[in-house]
């Protein structure tokens, strides 16, 4: 009987994080295609860059119980793509963007290469003051295993979303939520993680 409750559990969480996958790209790509149909464009051009520190813990929001607390070292540079529509006249606009990382995770006494590319959709206010954004992309991590923990293989899928201020005229700062993992593409048996992540930044 409890052999059955826990291939249960298991089925529900794998539902659970597909459903999630799943539901984010179907919402960024319907977004994202309305916006390009309909925005001005504008040349693609780097937005700002700089470092990111992160921390996973071990109960995630998405995904099962991870078996060691990961920490994330990287740069970050985020890239205006063409794409984006003001919103009438509310100040509002959405805006189309590109966020690359390049770094190093560390968990369970080993150390590995973490990189990602991820297409986003921004929403900003105030003049580009404030920002919420929403991202499916990949990360890329030769190595795979951490301890006893199995990512399953070396590319991921990422979801992201993240709030930011631009405090400066060139400085910002910002905080993100960043969950990868396999979506069981790699089997059954991998977990993700998700890392909580503060981020700075020099504006251009």
């Amino acid at each position: 009987m409890s052999g059955i409750l826990v291939r249960g559990s298991l089925r529900i969480n794998i539902m659970h994080d597909r459903r999630w996958l799943i539901g984010t790209v179907i919402a960024t790509l319907s977004v994202t295609l309305h916006t390009s149909i309909l925005a001005c464009a504008e040349e693609p051009a780097l937005i700002r860059i700089g470092p990111r520190t992160g921390f996973s813990g071990s109960s995630p929001l998405l995904g099962k119980e991870q078996k060691y607390n990961f920490r994330l070292y990287d740069v970050a540079a985020l890239w205006r793509l063409p794409w984006q529509l003001p919103l009438g006249n509310t100040g509002l606009r959405l805006e189309t963007r590109l966020i690359t990382s390049a770094g190093a995770i560390t968990g369970g006494g080993d150390t590995g290469f973490m990189g990602t590319v991820v297409p986003d959709l921004a929403l900003t206010a105030w003049n580009g003051r404030v920002s919420l954004d929403a991202g499916l992309g990949a990360g890329f991590f030769p190595k795979y295993h951490f301890g006893t923990q199995n990512f399953g293989g070396p590319v991921q899928i990422v979801g992201t979303v993240g709030i930011g201020f631009n405090v400066w005229t060139h400085a910002y700062a910002g905080f993100r939520l960043q969950h990868f993992s396999d979506a069981t593409i790699y089997g059954s048996n991998t977990l993700g993680a998700d890392m909580y992540i503060f981020e700075i930044a020099y504006r251009f």
